[in-house]
């Protein structure tokens, strides 16, 4: 069964109804079920919550933000970002919950986030009718961290008003609020409102202390603040004080709070706003309001109270916004504060209306009405996107929105958003639709089918109403027939579904089905064939009535299918018959404007198909005539008040009936019946006849105006025609004026209005003179305005505007309406001018005069500053004139002898009955300027000096000018002395054209315009030096090495010194092809300066080091003195000397040529790199293979940049490389390039065997070719049978590439059998083998197929020796090693078959491998000749030369381990520093190790590498490159001083021969003991450099640390700063000074103190040294020895005699240097202070924390990380106690840790554990690995693996000594006097145990820093160590290893080697954790 649903009755705004029927299914559908739902009415979403505008926290309380709403369907929330986007969640940082809340949770303050913690957001609400936004949410995040509150002391004259700030952080300000203020920290003074009190605290925190007085002095304040955020209380450190003052004569006021400032308040708040000033006499404050661009006092009121300086408003209205003015003053001077003062209420907003229906095509008017102040413009919101203006969405101001031609898209949410800078609000409004067209959403199609089945045809519509379906068939109603079912129904979301279903269909039922969706808006179609094969059949057609004057369309109602033609007919003829029919193929006729006579008739319709079948049937058209209406003409501008009007209304044509209404203004005015009549408002219808009717209106009214229709209908249309009535009206008053009054100063409105019909004019004239008679136009003026409704506006109304004014409405009907009215205008007393001033000359009269206007009678009175009436009865000095105005009073205070007190402002006060005014005048008493005080030198030159001073008392009047006057010292004043002049407003000059080094008297003269001052007192003042003025002479350089230029020269012309010279600045600099030759004082930039002090004839002579290699040098000298350089020498040239290039030739390419031939090119070095002429190339080429002689690496020489390699390998690949070299060597190989030659025929295979494998068989084997020249593809196995002599023929046969043996069966017993094999390659067929016989047999021998063979082999490698066999009976197996039988053992092992297995390969299995075989047939043999390589021995290492940043390098090998050596890594650190490497190619015997620090102790080893592996190190070298600490300047050379800057003359400090790095300056006064950093990163490039800040005769210490690579040196000056004048005064005496010398020494406390505590510091030290060397016994102890340094250079020696007794200087190497000879093998260099008696302890790699910058970590070394075939090398072994006694020194112990670069281990069993090196075994290496590997990293060995016996006992004893452990004492360099170059020494062991060992922080080579990788601990400490496990010598950081140049290394002793076998299982080791770092694994 189907149900069905159609729409029942409704009205308009009901939502349907649904109604339901049902009806039998019929034959053929499928059932479906329907649910109808009535859902209640939908609802936009509105906020219930809405978040606020902004959100702060902390970022550890979090914050969650609100947002909940309601509509219907409940709406969703979700949260957008600033830029539209959905904001999702952040993990951690921003969260969002079920219930619409936006969480953000705390978090640490690393996470903060600005994407996410500051930012804007918005909550968005979207259901099914629309979306809406909140308000943007402005969120800030702000992270906690800790802040400091300060309260600074200030400084008040008596009587002022105080303000004490409460000092609090910028980024911490918008959170923090002032809680209070304690007083003497018990008394608590919270924010109040009142004003009037000693104390008030506003709003921002600031304390005003009314009338400070020395009481208040001995009291303190402390701020309380509160985090708004967090609730977190901050109190003030120290609290502040009020520092009171007593003045010294007048002072200006000068105000303490901004001058000009902004605030802001809310509505209803308070607010006060401050004006303080200090200045004596104590100032008045007087506030004014700015109202029309004119100032009003302001004085106590209801709302407003003033008290001093502060202004307090409560409650604050929206007119108390506006500018402020304060004005404070005394009788020294006045200023003035402004205050703009912001006024805000809260924004409201809302939208009428908030609901509105409006249907499809109207239009919806919507209104924002927003509240508050201030507002801007409305923004408009739809369904949250922003509205854009066009032609349908209009913005009309001030905020409407009208949407015109509403369409369905315009529906849903509204919203205007208001803002101002402080909040933001929005208002919501639902726009819903009312009626709007329907609109398809489905249809049906065109169908085609036979007779019989089912048709269903739906249509799916949707609108509003919801429309109604009909269904029509070729333009008729549907059949009514029993098979034909339409029905409807409304589904849950408004759409209407309705369907036709034609059940078995027939060929009548075929034609254009149309559905029609229809409601009261509009109609939709659709239409679409239904075909149905059959005969033409036409439905009957109902009677059709056409409209006259209309389009009739008639469709012939056809069916069947296919039809051939459709033709109409009307009486017999086919149609058309004229231009207004058209006939369409598909069966439409048309005819347009229908008419009746015409048209009207029978059309008959004719179908026929191919087969000339038809039918036909007739159709009859009836045409109608709508109605015509005659025009009737308008009644406009005819009819008054009280006359009678009538409209008339007749129709032209139409067919009766006709009926006829009136409507006005589209409303009816009356129903009647034909003849009848009923009176509407006056107005009588009257039905005239059939076609006419007429409408009366005896008494016409102006409410009766409007536009009348008449509407004439009948069954064919409706006609209307409107006629427009207005009734004209005399003016008559609807506001009528009167009379009124006004207070000047006021706004005044006239009001005045009148109505009429037309709409009258409203004009305004005012009377000529006092009596009205005469009017005139006024309007111009410019304060008068008039309104469009007729109100006249007076702005700010004067008494000018007292008058009568006639207001008049006319319209030209009738006389029109008048009014006369008088204005009165009083006038309250005020003056035009609020403040005047006025100067008199002090002893002279004053007059003052003050007009006041206004109504008379007027008071005018006089007062002081202090506010007492002045009586001029009472005081003769002043007498008071007045006299009356017209429109006032004026009067005149005189004042008959005038001083400096009467200086201040005067108030002159005027009042009536009107109101009052007061106008302040200030009355200044001028005199001539004292004269200038606080004289001070600002700068001081060699020909000019700057000085400055305070400006004097003026005398009321502007000092004009300012004269100094300067004289010679020893000349007197002149009449007209010398004299500079500036103008009054400097209080500074600079007096030049001086002489250098010459003394000057000089004083100051102020002048105004009333004279001149006294002269100030005199100051007298050095000028200083001047730098040399000429050039060094004879400047000689010549090269000394590749890298170092000698450079001499002669000082300048006597007489152009200009001083005492301190030294020369060398400048160098590579030769430019612009440099210009002239002499500059100023050399360019780009120079290398190097000084150098003066020599002993006064010329100089220097090396330069560290320059580029064959490279021409300009080079420039400049002498110095203390006032800097003078002009430099020309410059000479110089070039240094060839060396080898230092960069590899570039761009090599190879090619090949052929199977032998490879064509190589290449190209120069860069000319940077080249280093001298390139005399040629070597080409080197060498087979990469797995093995290789040296005699492979073959090397052309070539001087073109090509060459051919021939007689090459075949199907090889070549490794290339290229080096040029100079007359200097050979220079750096090119990074190689790769060629592999082609393939070739092979060579024949190695070897051939054929042995009888059974007795039918034969058993052939081979091995492969020697050269394979390319890939095997194959062998070819041949085979020949010989029987009686005669060959039988050649077998042939392939196989594969990988076999190695055939078997094959034997073919005839009784022949003999030949067997030969060849190799292939792709290229072809190689040579044959020899030719092997077996000939007849019947035994079967023992052989072997295998073959005796040269085997190569890297150590530790498994090697197997196969040794196959064959034989009847088996044949025995036996193996020999060089002659003797080989016993089985677990590293040698032989299988079944017979196969020798050694494992892991040592060099001791070198030798001759021998298998026998042998049955009673037989027997065979074959050797395996075993060679193991290993990696090289350990070079041996010497300096051979050094210089300041090189040293050079040569080594020897020991040998290349059987394998060649590849290359060298070269491992070097500087003292203090980390280890760093070289890698240097094979070939070459010596380096020359660059780019080193300068005066610095390097420690270096080499390791050499090859294929299999890098060897042991060497051992340490040590060598130290030349160069000293800086050397420090004298006193003289280094600083000046003034009164408050010391300047220091860096430029005169020495290098040493190592450029200055960088220098820190220090400085102290002589009372503190703490240094004060001025700065710790001064460049050496800056010459001069001055600390500032200093106080005026004070004594100061000054610390100057310089650094170099050396170390540094650290220099201490005295100094005592001059006066605050600069200098000492003329008319001063110095005292006398007191000299030690005036009493022995021995008399002095000062001398005899420190050498009494010196000699006991001495005789302790002596003591100890003693106790120590009696320590030294100790079997446990351990010791060092000097080093062999370089030796002094001469600079060194003159630096020393060169100490100044005025500064301590502490050398950068720790102690002092002892002075030796230099060429002393004693001799030891600066700093070369080293650790002693330090004891070992293990390095472990635990976790990987950082490590600090000591390469020390107590006494452990940590050694450098190998770049090549990486491994850790610990090798040597552990002397016992008593050989450490028979070297005569101890050796201090050290493990060297390898570093490789990229942080990756190499295996540590893999390499540099050769067992034969140095008599160390594997368990050893094993032993010493286990010390320095996570327990992971190693592994054990099994204790048969060529153990020795013992080897446990020597492993148990260890394991014993490691666990009982031994104190160890550790340090850091951290704690050196030097940062760089010094170490301090490190403590017993027999003390306590130190802290657990610093970490250090590895460099690599390549620049970064790795400190991940290692932790250094120290054993724990035990009461005993009898057994230590001791590092290797040649690791050792001890001296001994250090060498002088050319001096070869001594050789240490092995001993213990059964120490060296102990085998450590990983159980036996224990780390007992001492310290912090402990906490950290």
């Amino acid at each position: 069964m189907y149900i069905y649903y159609k729409e029942s009755a409704r009205t308009t705004n009901d939502r349907p109804r649904v109604t339901r029927f049902e009806q039998q299914k019929p034959l053929g559908f499928e059932p479906v079920t329907t649910l109808a739902l009535i859902a209640g009415e939908l609802q936009g979403p509105i906020f219930l919550v809405e978040p606020i505008h902004r959100v702060d926290f902390s970022n550890t309380t979090g914050a969650r933000i609100d947002c909940a709403g309601h509509g219907h369907p409940s709406p969703d929330v979700e949260w957008l970002g600033s830029d539209g986007s959905t904001a999702t969640e952040v993990e951690g940082l921003r969260m969002m919950m079920t219930n619409g809340s936006l969480v953000f949770p705390p978090f640490p303050g690393e996470m903060l986030r600005r994407d996410v913690h500051t930012a804007t957001y918005r909550c968005r609400l979207k259901n099914q009718v629309g979306a809406i936004l909140s308000r943007e949410v402005h969120v800030r995040a702000v992270v906690r961290q800790n802040y400091d509150v300060k309260v600074y002391d200030e400084y008040i004259i008596s009587g002022n008003t105080a303000l004490l700030r409460c000092q609090i952080p910028n980024y911490a300000t918008d959170f923090i609020v002032v809680s209070s203020w304690v007083q003497d920290g018990n008394v608590n003074i919270y924010p109040n409102g009142n004003i009037g009190g000693k104390y008030t605290v506003l709003s921002n925190g600031d304390l005003y202390i009314s009338d400070a007085n020395p009481g208040d002095g001995f009291k303190s304040y402390t701020c309380r603040t509160l985090n708004k955020l967090t609730g977190d209380v901050h109190v003030s450190a120290y609290p502040g004080h009020i520092i009171i003052t007593e003045p010294k004569g007048n002072v200006q006021p000068r105000v303490t709070v901004e001058k000009h400032s902004a605030r802001h308040v809310a509505l209803g708040e308070t607010v006060t706003l401050a004006c303080v000033a200090q200045g004596w006499p104590v100032p008045t404050y007087k506030w004014f309001k700015e109202r029309h661009e004119q100032l009003t006092g302001l004085s106590t009121s209801d709302r407003i109270e003033v008290s001093g300086g502060l202004l307090r408003i409560y409650p604050v209205m929206l007119e108390d916004r506006g500018k402020y003015l304060c004005w404070v003053n005394n009788s020294a001077g006045e200023e003035t504060v402004q205050v703009t003062l912001t006024v805000t209420s809260t924004l409201t907003a809302s939208i009428r209306p908030a609901v509105q229906t409006v249907d499809v095509g109207g239009e919806a008017l919507l209104e924002c009405v927003g509240g508050g102040h201030p507002t801007g413009r409305a923004r408009w919101l739809h369904d949250g996107r922003a509205v854009a203006a066009g032609p349908r969405l209009v913005i009309d101001p001030p905020d409407r929105l009208v949407i015109r031609s509403l369409t369905k898209p315009d529906r849903g949410m509204y919203q205007c958003v208001i803002a101002n800078e402080w909040e933001q609000v929005q208002a919501t409004a639902e726009l819903r639709l009312g009626d709007s067209s329907p609109e398809l959403v489905y249809w049906f199609s065109e169908q085609t089918l036979q007779p019989g089945p089912t048709v269903s045809l739906k249509c799916v519509a949707v609108g509003s109403p919801p429309p109604h379906f009909t269904w029509t068939l070729d333009g008729f109603p549907i059949p009514e027939n029993t098979r034909f079912l339409v029905g409807q129904y409304v589904t849950v979301h408004d759409d209407v579904v309705s369907h036709v279903n034609i059940s078995r269909v027939t060929e009548e039922d075929g034609g254009e089905y149309t559905c029609t969706a229809h409601n009261s808006v509009a109609r939709v179609a659709h239409s679409a064939r239904v075909n149905v094969y059959g005969l033409p059949y036409i439905r009957e057609m109902p009677k059709v009535t056409a409209v006259a004057g209309s389009d009739l369309v008639i469709k012939c109602p056809a069916a069947g299918y296919p039809i051939e033609t459709i033709t109409w007919e009307r009486d017999g003829q086919i149609l058309p018959l004229n231009r207004r029919q058209r006939v369409y193929s598909n069966g439409t006729l048309v005819v347009e404007q229908t008419q009746r006579l015409e048209d009207a008739g029978t059309y008959t319709c004719q179908a026929t198909n191919r087969q000339k079948h038809s039918s036909r049937r007739d159709l009859e058209v009836q045409v109608i005539v709508p109605p015509k209406i005659m025009p009737i003409p308008e009644m406009t501008n005819m009819l008054r008040e009280g006359m009678r009007a009538a409209i008339a209304c007749q129709i032209l044509e139409g067919d009766l009936p006709v009926t006829f209404r009136w409507e006005r203004n589209g409303q009816p005015v009356v129903q009647a019946a034909y003849g009848g009549s009923v009176p509407s408002g006056g107005a009588t219808v009257t039905r005239l006849d059939e076609f006419s009717t007429r409408l009366v209106i005896d008494h016409i009214a102006s409410t009766h105006s409007g536009n009348y229709t008449c509407v004439a209908s009948n069954v064919a249309g409706t006609e209307r025609f409107t006629v427009p009535l207005t009734v004209n009206v005399a003016p008559r008053w609807t506001l009528e004026p009167s009379d009124g009054s006004a207070a000047a100063g006021q706004d005044v409105i006239l009001h005045c209005g009148a109505s009429g019909h037309p709409e009258p004019t409203i004009t305004w004239r005012k009377a000529v003179g006092d009596t009205p008679g005469e009017f005139k136009e006024f309007l111009f003026e410019p304060n008068v305005s008039l309104f469009p409704n007729g109100s006249l506006l007076f702005t700010r109304i004067n008494k000018e505007s007292e008058s009568h004014y006639l207001c008049e409405a006319r319209n030209n009907i009738g006389s029109g309406v008048s009014k006369l009215i008088f204005l009165k205008v009083n006038a309250p007393a005020y003056f035009p001018s609020k403040s005047k001033q006025v100067q008199v000359v002090g002893g002279e009269q004053a007059h003052l005069q003050c007009t006041a206007l206004g109504d008379n009678p007027i008071e005018i009175t006089w007062r002081t500053q202090s506010q007492h009436t002045i009586a001029h009865q009472m005081d003769q000095r002043y007498s008071i004139r007045e006299q009356l105005l017209d429109d006032g009073m004026v009067s005149e205070l005189g004042i008959l002898h005038t001083y400096r007190q009467d200086t201040g402002t005067l108030t002159c006060f005027a009042s009536n009955a009107f109101g009052q005014d007061e106008m302040t005048i200030q009355l200044i008493v001028q005199e001539v300027p004292e004269m200038p005080k606080n004289i001070r030198i600002n700068d001081q030159q060699s020909r000019s000096i700057q000085l400055s001073w305070s400006q004097p008392y003026a005398g009321n009047s502007p000092i004009t000018t300012y004269m100094v006057q300067y004289k010679a010292g020893s000349d007197a004043w002149s009449a007209q002395p010398q004299k500079v002049v500036v103008p009054g407003g400097v209080t500074s000059a600079t007096v030049q054209n001086l002489r250098p080094a010459k003394s000057y008297h000089l004083r100051i003269i102020a002048e105004n315009r009333l004279g001149m001052s006294e002269p100030s007192q005199v100051i007298q003042v050095t000028t200083l030096e001047e730098a040399p003025s000429g050039p060094p002479l004879d400047i000689r350089a010549e090269a000394k090495s590749s890298t170092e230029l000698v450079v001499t020269w002669e000082p300048p012309q006597r007489e152009m010194w200009n001083g005492n010279l301190l030294g020369y600045y060398v400048g160098y600099q590579e030769v430019d092809s612009n440099m210009s030759n002239s002499v500059s004082s100023s050399p360019q930039p780009s120079y290398n300066f190097k000084t150098v002090e003066m020599g002993p004839h006064g010329g100089g002579e220097t090396i330069l080091v560290g320059l580029e290699r064959y490279t021409t040098y300009s080079i420039i000298v400049q002498a110095y003195n203390t006032r800097g350089p003078g002009p430099s020498s020309h410059p000479v040239t110089a070039t240094t000397m060839e060396d080898v290039p230092n960069l590899p030739p570039d761009s090599v390419h190879c090619s090949v040529m052929g199977s032998q031939n490879i064509h190589v090119s290449w190209e120069a070095p860069p000319l940077s790199g080249r280093n001298g002429i390139i005399q040629g190339y070597k080409v080197t080429h060498t087979p990469i293979q797995e093995w290789y002689d040296k005699e492979d690496l073959i090397t052309k020489q070539t001087a073109q940049l090509k060459t051919n390699l021939a007689g090459l390998k075949r199907y090889t690949n070549y490794s290339i490389s290229i080096a040029a070299y100079t007359t200097a060597g050979d220079g750096i190989k090119s990074h190689p390039v790769f060629c592999h030659t082609e393939e070739d025929v092979p060579s024949a295979p190695a070897d051939i065997k054929a042995v009888v494998s059974a007795t039918n068989k034969i058993l052939v084997s081979w091995l492969p070719p020697s050269n394979a020249n390319g890939i095997l593809v194959g062998y070819t196995f041949y085979m020949s049978i010989i029987e009686d002599g005669r060959e039988e023929g050649t077998h042939k046969r392939i196989l594969s590439p990988n076999t190695e043996s055939h078997e094959t069966v034997r073919l005839q017993e009784a022949a003999t059998h030949q067997f030969w094999l060849t190799a292939s390659t792709k290229v072809g067929e190689g040579e044959s083998t020899r030719v092997v016989t077996i000939l007849p047999s019947d035994t079967v021998p023992a052989r072997i197929t295998s073959f005796s063979r040269d085997i190569i082999t890297p150590w530790k490698e498994n090697i197997s020796l196969p040794c196959h066999k064959v034989g009847i009976p088996s044949a025995t197996t036996i193996w020999k090693q060089q002659g003797n039988i080989l016993e089985p053992s677990p590293r040698k092992n032989i299988t079944i078959d017979g196969t020798l297995i050694i494992s892991v390969a040592q060099s001791g299995d070198s030798g001759n491998y021998t298998c026998y075989v042998e049955n009673a047939n037989g027997k065979d043999d074959i050797t395996y000749r075993v060679r193991v390589k290993v990696p090289p021995q350990p070079p041996i290492l010497l300096v051979i030369d050094s210089h300041a940043d090189s040293i050079h390098l040569q080594w020897t090998d020991q040998g290349d381990g059987g394998s060649p050596i590849l290359g060298y890594v070269i491992n070097y650190k500087r003292e203090q520093g980390d280890w760093e490497e070289l890698q240097v190619e094979a070939g070459t015997t010596s380096h020359i190790l660059s780019g080193l620090w300068c005066g610095t102790r390097y420690q270096l080893y080499i390791t050499a590498y090859n294929i299999i592996g890098t060897g042991l190190p060497c051992d340490i070298v040590n060598a130290f490159t030349k160069g000293t600490v800086p050397v420090k300047p004298k006193h003289s050379q280094m600083i000046t001083v003034n009164a408050t800057v010391v300047t220091v003359w860096l430029d005169s400090w020495g290098d040493g021969g190592c450029g200055i790095l960088y220098f820190i300056i220090e400085y102290r006064e002589h009372s503190y003991s703490q240094w004060r950093m001025v700065s710790n990163s001064v460049q050496a490039t800056e010459r001069v450099f001055s600390v500032t800040g200093l106080s005026p005769s004070t004594q100061y210490h000054l610390k100057i640390t310089a650094h170099n690579n050396a170390g540094f040196a650290v220099a201490l000056y005295n100094f005592t700063t001059n006066s605050a004048l600069g200098m000492n005064m003329v008319t001063e005496l110095s005292p006398p000074v007191s000299h030690s010398g005036d009493k022995p020494f021995y008399a002095n406390i000062r001398v005899v103190l420190p050498v009494t505590l010196s000699l006991l510091v001495l005789t302790a030290l002596v003591a100890l040294v003693y106790l120590i060397k009696r320590n030294k016994l100790n079997p446990g102890s351990c010791g060092s020895q000097a080093a062999i340094g370089d030796s002094p250079s001469i600079a060194q020696l003159q630096n020393k005699q060169n100490r100044d007794q005025q500064y301590l200087a502490v050398s950068g190497r720790g102690r002092q240097p002892i002075p030796q000879v230099p060429d002393s093998p004693n001799f030891k260099g600066e700093g070369n202070d080293y650790m002693e008696d330090i004891c070992p302890y293990a390095t472990f790699q635990l976790t990987k924390p950082a490590y600090s910058e000591s390469s020390y970590s107590g006494n452990v070394y940590s050694g450098p990380y190998h770049s090549v075939r990486g491994s850790f090398v610990y090798h040597d072994i552990k002397p016992n106690q008593s050989d450490k006694f028979k070297m005569g020194h101890n050796k201090e112990p050290e493990y060297t840790k390898v570093r490789r670069k990229g942080n990756r281990l190499r295996d540590p069993h893999s390499e540099s554990q050769e067992s034969d090196n140095l008599g160390s075994t594997d368990s050893e290496v094993k032993k010493i690995l286990t010390l320095h590997l996570p327990i992971s990293e190693y592994d054990t060995r099994d204790e048969g693996d060529d153990m020795s016996e013992g080897s446990d006992v020597s492993g148990a004893g260890a394991t014993e000594g490691f666990r009982t452990g031994a104190e160890v004492s550790s340090s850091s360099s951290e704690t050196s006097l030097n940062g760089v170059g010094g170490r301090r020494g490190f403590p017993s062991r027999r003390g306590k145990a130190g802290a657990a060992a610093g970490r250090r922080h590895v460099r690599s080579s390549s620049g970064y820093s790795s400190h991940n990788d290692e932790t250094t601990f120290s054993i724990s400490n035990y009461p005993s160590f009898n057994d230590h496990i001791h590092p290797p010598s040649r690791f050792s950081d001890d001296t001994e290893c250090e060498t002088n140049v050319g001096q070869s290394r001594r050789k240490r002793t092995v001993a213990n080697p059964s120490m060296a076998q102990a085998n450590l299982p990983r159980e036996t080791f224990q780390i007992n954790c001492l310290g912090p770092e402990c906490s950290n694994t």
